[in-house]
């Protein structure tokens, strides 16, 4: 089954206007015409059935005949990753992450991140295509913040639980997994690991350790693995 996304404004029911790449993939890759069948996500929790009454180049119109809603699968898991160095990288972890189910993706600069630009589109666009891929019907929220400190500052109302993955720590508390809440905040230092005024930070909004075992592993690695692990808990 291929899925299709729409944003949510699009969805005028029973009417869903499907427009710009996503419609020429429909209509020149894949070759739909009027009457075909088409499933469409809104990437906040519901898929739409449907079938094509208009179809041209740049713009789809579908009828909708049933839709389905999915609840939000618990905890609610916000990955934060230190910037990686390498793009391809980057974007991997972003696609693998939305497989797994994370909640929102945002990137910081750590203080031993290295300087560069990011493409904030094409991160947008990989976790759209991989929610598509793995048929989930949540878009994570990507963003991105000028340091750790501004992270947990935005986040700090929000009650949420912070992990973060430090090989540095020296702890393992990980035996207390049945504490955490439902709002989780994973947090991932760059390639170069955490400062030591980011360690002092984290210590104090009392931020939880949490082994990944005794290798060291590339942050996009831990990344994929610890949404996983808390996402996909049972």
């Amino acid at each position: 089954m291929n899925l299709f996304y729409t944003p949510p404004e699009n969805i005028q029911l029973p009417d869903i206007y499907i427009s710009g790449q996503e419609a020429v993939h429909i209509s020149k890759v894949l070759r739909h015409a009027a009457g075909d069948s088409l499933h469409v996500t809104d990437g906040e929790g519901r898929k739409f059935s449907g079938t094509i009454n208009q179809i041209s180049k740049n713009n789809v119109k579908l009828k909708s005949e049933k839709v389905v809603t999915e609840e939000r699968e618990k905890p609610y898991v916000v990955l934060c990753i230190g910037l990686i160095k390498k793009r391809d990288r980057l974007e991997f972890a972003i696609e693998k992450a939305t497989e797994v189910g994370a909640d929102e993706i945002v990137i910081f600069r750590g203080e031993h991140s290295q300087k560069q630009n990011v493409r904030f589109d094409r991160l947008q666009s990989t976790a759209l295509s991989a929610m598509k891929q793995s048929l989930r019907l949540y878009l994570p929220k990507i963003g991105m913040v000028s340091s750790l400190k501004m992270l947990v500052e935005q986040k700090k109302e929000e009650r949420q639980t912070l992990i973060v993955a430090d090989e540095m720590s020296g702890e393992n508390p990980n035996s207390s997994d049945e504490k955490i809440d439902e709002n989780i905040l994973l947090i991932l230092g760059p390639e170069g690991g955490f400062s030591d005024n980011e360690r002092a930070l984290l210590k104090n909004y009392s931020a939880i350790p949490y082994s990944l075992g005794n290798k060291r592993l590339r942050t996009e690695t831990a990344a994929i693995l610890m949404a996983d692990r808390f996402k996909n808990r049972v």
